[in-house]
């Protein structure tokens, strides 16, 4: 969970880092150059040993990463077999080399979570991760980008997609942007097999860690699966209560690191979580996020679920079944749209405590393989996540299905809302709410 920035102009980089130090409470520095300067500040996870790592500089290109390359050591031995020799342990220095010899073609080869910057004296690339893990920002004119919006203390900024790629060149300052990730349909023979394969490499790799790492345990299918598959020494699990006086205690503290507004409350659940967490000298954690967008589990995807079945069982009575959006289609909206601010709450809760997020479900390779799964893995009758739940029970044969509820933080009821679904009400009290914290 480190922070990066960058600018023409060195002391708005060291600025932007110090507003960003939560993110990186082991260093800040910066490399400076005549017509450009970037710079990183770290949250050590892998190589705790080896000097200037943050930003790392090999000849021209200097690089500022936030996020782990999580196949790092399979993709250090390809390119140590092509020539190139490695002075650090870390997965930074791999990145860079990755992009040395294969230009933007190194994509195709990362599995992970990323934004960074390379710079190589006439141009910037910025880059983001396939589903929007590691957040980026930027503006255009002058041209500048930061982890945090905040960072950049100005109105025009923007985000860089998921997925996104960002090419400025600095002689001319025009701005290219691209997407170096889409969605590919893989060819599946034997569904939870494969899957079990690929979730079980998933974590594998994510705990990869020199530092202690745990996993956010609610119970549900998604981290029980994760714990299925790994003896984590560490597991935290937030339990409602009577929070109001604490919740008044770090409700600015709480906005002022989300950015700007989110449509819900479970941000001080994970932020407990995450003062929890980093209370135990844990700085890596595990999450199931983005396992609802993709294998069905928010009860609201059953209407359009249940009429396509039936469409596809009664054929000859499809109209009586309107569907106003397929299921997969629904899905992949929400994977560009929901899912988007959930991580984006992770990041910031976590990061507020210098904690780094990972989540297995959003392996590049399993996210192709969800979106590639028929309905009936994904959503039978009233049965959701079909998949995920037939692979967690014969791994876990005693685990027990429960109605799904999330990440529930009773704020309305701290404040006095007995029925939220009651608008006068609701309504009356979210003034009092934001009148208090004005």
């Amino acid at each position: 969970m480190c922070s990066i920035a960058g600018s023409k102009n060195p002391d708005r980089v060291g600025k932007m880092l110090d507003i960003m130090k939560h993110r990186a409470p082991d260093g800040s520095q910066y490399n400076y150059s005549p017509n450009f300067t970037i710079g990183m500040g770290r949250l050590a996870i892998i190589d705790l040993e080896s000097p200037d790592l943050f930003p790392i500089v090999d000849g021209k290109y200097t690089l500022s990463f936030n996020g782990e390359i999580f196949n790092y050591l399979e993709l250090k031995k390809e390119l140590e077999d092509l020539g190139h020799d490695f002075r650090t342990k870390s997965d930074s220095e791999v990145l860079l080399k990755a992009y040395q010899e294969w230009g933007t073609g190194m994509f195709d080869k990362l599995n992970g979570m990323f934004a960074f910057a390379i710079h190589d004296g006439e141009s910037i690339l910025l880059a983001r991760d396939l589903a929007g893990e590691k957040p980026l920002y930027f503006c255009e004119d002058p041209f500048e980008f930061a982890s945090e919006a905040k960072a950049l203390k100005r109105n025009d900024w923007k985000e860089l997609s998921a997925g996104g790629c960002l090419q400025y060149d600095i002689a001319r300052k025009t701005i290219t942007t691209f997407h170096w990730w889409q969605l590919e349909e893989v060819e599946i023979k034997n569904p939870e097999e494969e899957l079990e394969i690929l979730f079980e490499d998933a974590i594998k790799i994510r705990t990869r860690s020199d530092v202690p790492y745990g996993l956010y345990y609610s119970g549900g299918v998604d981290s029980s699966l994760i714990a299925a598959f790994h003896n984590f020494e560490h597991k935290f699990t937030y339990k409602d209560g009577n929070y109001k006086k604490e919740f008044e205690n770090v409700f600015e503290k709480i906005v002022w690191h989300l950015d700007y507004p989110i449509q819900h409350f479970s941000a001080f659940g994970l932020w407990k979580l995450a003062e929890e967490t980093r209370s135990k000298g844990v700085k890596v954690i595990l999450s199931g996020e983005g396992a609802d967008e993709l294998f069905g589990g928010y009860i609201r995807y059953l209407p359009e679920a249940l009429y396509e079945q039936a469409q596809n069982k009664f054929p000859s009575y499809k109209t009586m079944f309107p569907v106003v959006e397929r299921l997969h289609r629904k899905r992949w909206r929400e994977f560009r749209g929901n899912l988007q601010e959930l991580l984006r709450m992770a990041d910031r809760m976590s990061s507020a405590f210098g904690i780094e997020t990972r989540c297995p479900f959003l392996d590049k390779r399993i996210v192709n393989f969800a979106f590639s799964l028929p309905m009936k893995y994904i959503i039978d009758g009233f049965d959701t996540k079909v998949i995920l739940k037939r692979i967690l029970k014969k791994r876990n044969p005693d685990w027990q299905d429960f109605e799904k509820t999330g990440l529930y933080v009773s704020v309305n009821k701290w404040f006095g809302v007995t029925d939220p679904y009651d608008k006068t009400q609701y309504i009356t009290r979210q003034k009092e709410i934001c009148k208090k914290f004005r």
